[in-house]
């Protein structure tokens, strides 16, 4: 497989923000120990892709701080996807990503997928222990080591522990 979590550029991921759209809204994962929310939940709707191909951005926080990437999707292009995410700081969207989530590989239809558990990636990336401070989960998809584009979840503010 590609190494395509570090393939995207600081100006596609700067890019695909705007696209988006949705980077506001979102749970405090200090106010509950379980936090979790979707793009799909503001707005109603994946975010299409391409004509056969539609993606969503979930967070998913426990503990009131390690955090995890969920991603949704309809995928009726016949083609087995590669589904990747990563964490964006709100305050520097365009800066480095805090964490990598990783990626994972499917060719389901219409189902979701937790990012990080292709190889090499696990544990190490699929479930990040986040600092103080407001995320989004930038989601992305693949296709054979293409990038098709990405979605952001809303926001989460994760508080001191």
């Amino acid at each position: 497989m590609p190494d395509v979590t570090g393939g995207i550029a600081a100006a596609v991921v700067a890019g695909s923000i705007a696209v988006a759209g949705v980077v506001t809204g979102g749970a405090s994962a200090d106010a509950a120990q379980v936090a979790n929310a979707c793009r799909s939940w503001v707005t109603h709707d994946y975010v299409r892709i391409t004509d056969n191909i539609r993606l969503d951005s979930c967070y998913y926080v426990t503990g009131g701080y390690v955090m995890s990437a969920q991603i949704p999707f309809e995928n009726y292009s016949g083609a087995g996807l590669t589904y990747c995410a990563h964490a964006l700081d709100t305050s520097n969207l365009g800066g480095p990503w805090p964490h990598d989530f990783g990626c994972t590989s499917s060719g389901d239809k219409d189902s979701w997928v937790w990012a990080g558990t292709d190889r090499p990636f696990g544990s190490r990336y699929q479930y990040w222990s986040a600092p103080q401070g407001t995320y989004v989960v930038s989601t992305g998809v693949w296709l054979n080591g293409r990038y098709l584009g990405d979605v952001q979840s809303p926001r989460t503010y994760i508080g001191a522990h």
